[in-house]
């Protein structure tokens, strides 16, 4: 894909993504030492992530309103400042409830970004934009590699994921200069009844709730993955945050290669291989769950995860051209309210059936995640503009 977009454009692009993917990388990784700390159980710990999906939710419902009311500029850059202002205020927290406050604060924050990138990269002038989004959430990727690794270095030191969040919050400081000076390109103009024409349409309902329970797949596994990997007596040679930074690293490098496959392919065709192998893989994984097998199994869901969120939005944003930060805030709402519901669904799950049953929470979000997607095929046939 070549791109004739400036430098730092795709500085500010990349590297907000890769920013959310760390701070959610290394959330599943810390979960154990905050709930030793703060003594919780695997569900209280599991509101770690609904508080950052909560605080998305007012800020997407008003995103694509507020990208061609304001722009793109203000949300990135208020973005920033809440980034900042979340992560430090969870690293000085003295209770819980100060930590659900600042990741409240930080889910409106990742929310800004994902919208204002997102428009960014759906209105950028480049051809194959299966493959530009798929790039696009390979930084997300990356950074969710990087995130266990942070939380690997940090957590031997008391407090240590305070630690982590404080230097991880610094970081999308350095944005503030380049999103001061650099020129973005402006969105395409649409009459408004056009723009909300958009919430009518069954395509982008369907579409959503099918990224809804797609969130549940990816975050059982990457929020909770850890904690399984952590109660297996035979896997104490690795410890859990470098085998959760694997599985990142398959999703990761799955969003750079995949890219192609789903613009050459066709995006319907490309999920259904993606949908089946997924449900394939997670029945491998409740069939042979010893540790040496479980691990390939699940650095294998990664890769073959990667590409599906990207080319979901990619299939249903090609139908509305003209209305991109409405269809990327949209769709993003029920990815957050997948974010909100499932993680603490399946610590529940946990604290009932033991972390040993996290397979079968996975299969079943695995099997919602294809009727879902079965309904949306069928709703991109007989869509009409």
């Amino acid at each position: 894909m070549s791109s004739p977009l400036a430098f730092p454009i795709l500085l500010i692009m990349y590297g907000s993504f890769f920013l959310i993917g760390v701070t959610m990388g290394m959330t599943g990784p810390l979960l154990p030492f905050l709930r030793h700390d703060l003594h919780l159980s695997y569900g209280e710990a599991g509101l770690l992530f609904s508080a950052q999906s909560l605080g998305s939710f007012g800020v997407l419902f008003l995103g694509g309103w507020l990208t061609h009311r304001i722009g793109k500029r203000p949300l990135l850059t208020t973005g920033v400042l809440l980034f900042f202002g979340g992560m430090l205020l969870t690293a000085l927290a003295p209770n819980m409830t100060f930590v659900l406050l600042g990741n409240l604060i930080l889910g409106i924050a990742m929310s800004l970004f994902d919208i204002g990138v997102s428009t960014l990269c759906l209105e950028a002038p480049w051809e194959g934009k299966g493959q530009a989004l798929n790039r696009l959430h390979f930084y997300f990727g990356a950074g969710a590699v990087a995130g266990p690794l942070v939380a690997l270095a940090l957590s031997p030191f008391e407090g240590g994921w305070r630690w982590a969040f404080a230097v991880v919050g610094v970081a999308p400081l350095i944005l503030l200069p380049l999103l001061k000076k650099v020129a973005l390109p402006p969105s395409p103009a649409a009459p408004g009844v056009q723009r909300s024409a958009v919430y009518r349409k069954g395509l982008l309902w369907w579409g959503a709730v099918a990224l809804f329970v797609y969130c549940g797949v990816e975050w059982g596994l990457g929020a909770w993955f850890p904690s399984y990997w952590k109660n297996l007596p035979q896997a104490a040679g690795l410890d859990p945050a470098w085998a959760t930074s694997l599985f990142w690293l398959t999703f990761a490098v799955g969003r750079f290669v995949v890219g192609r496959w789903a613009d050459a392919w066709g995006f319907v065709r490309f999920l259904v291989i993606a949908l089946t192998l997924t449900v394939l893989l997670t029945g491998l994984w409740i069939v042979f769950p010893r540790p040496e097998i479980s691990l390939v199994w699940v650095l294998l869901l990664g890769f073959v995860l990667a590409g599906q969120y990207p080319t979901f939005v990619a299939l249903i944003s090609q139908k509305f051209p003209h209305s991109s930060g409405q269809v990327t805030s949209f769709l993003s709402i029920f990815a957050s309210l997948g974010t909100f519901f499932w993680p603490p669904a399946v610590g529940a799950w946990a604290d009932a059936q033991g972390i040993a049953a996290l397979p079968w929470a996975q299969m079943v979000m695995a099997l919602l995640l294809v009727g879902g997607a079965v309904v949306t095929f069928r709703a991109v046939r007989r869509f009409r503009a």
